[in-house]
């Protein structure tokens, strides 16, 4: 015999599985319902109620222009990026101990790049950020990495329609982008020479695990001595990666 709570549960756990799906299919994006369902196979009606609920706790917020992501989630993010900012000090401190470049510890947010910790080189030239300028992924080597992360149909709803050039060497083609996430996503490292700022490069790699945002950690170098530093920059920061991922693979397991 059925047991009536036992429906009431899965159709619990199917109506979050939804409005998961439904925010996911956002992304940074404004849509409206209609496209909201095509994107989710949803019914409109569905959507709808899905919506309401979501605005009513933040997580989504309803405009003129459609539904876009509320503030809720990033203060959601916040208690979660805190909590995983203070596990991977310890492997971030390593990194910055053996390389004496800036190292950063950075999140997706909408359609740009959040920092959450920093450690900067103390070497007598080195790269302090400069905060005025856009942090857009596509430029960046972190923003590329947690990008090689999602499938290129979600890709594209994150990023912009038209793609920023912020120096010469900026990636301003999706099909330029889309091998470099490829490659990325082949050889887990991803880079910035000079893409997001003249004379300032930088290698990164994302740490991902199941059903858990993306983040990515950074070694951000001057141009003129990255090259020559690369091999030793890749290797301490792979040896980071996979200390980071079993921390938090540990974290999973309580």
């Amino acid at each position: 015999m059925n047991d009536p709570q036992d429906k009431r549960d899965n159709s619990g756990i199917q109506v979050i599985a939804r409005a998961a799906d439904l925010m996911r299919s956002l992304g940074g994006d404004t849509a409206s319902l209609g496209a909201l369902a095509k994107r989710t196979g949803l019914p409109r009606s569905t959507v709808q109620r899905i919506v309401d609920a979501l605005a009513r706790e933040r997580l989504l917020e309803i405009g003129e222009g459609g539904v876009r992501l509320g503030w809720g989630l990033k203060e959601l993010g916040d208690y979660v990026s805190s909590g995983v900012v203070s596990q991977l000090r310890g492997p971030l401190e390593a990194l910055f101990r053996h390389t004496r470049e800036t190292i950063d510890l950075s999140v997706l947010q909408g359609q740009e790049i959040r920092f959450l910790e920093r450690f900067v080189s103390d070497q007598e030239v080195r790269v302090v950020p400069v905060l005025d300028r856009p942090f857009a992924p596509h430029a960046m080597a972190n923003g590329k990495a947690i990008l090689a992360c999602h499938r290129a149909e979600e890709v594209e709803r994150i990023l912009p329609a038209s793609l920023a050039a912020l120096t010469p060497r900026t990636l301003t083609s999706r099909a330029a982008l889309a091998e470099a996430l490829d490659n990325v996503r082949a050889t887990g490292l991803a880079t910035d020479r000079e893409e997001h700022a003249q004379g300032v490069c930088a290698l990164a790699t994302a740490i991902s695990l199941p059903g858990m945002r993306a983040y990515a950690i950074s070694v951000v170098v001057p141009a003129f001595r990255f090259e020559a530093r690369l091999p030793m920059i890749k290797e301490a920061l792979l040896a980071c990666k996979e200390q980071c991922l079993a921390i938090l693979l540990e974290q999973t397991r309580h």
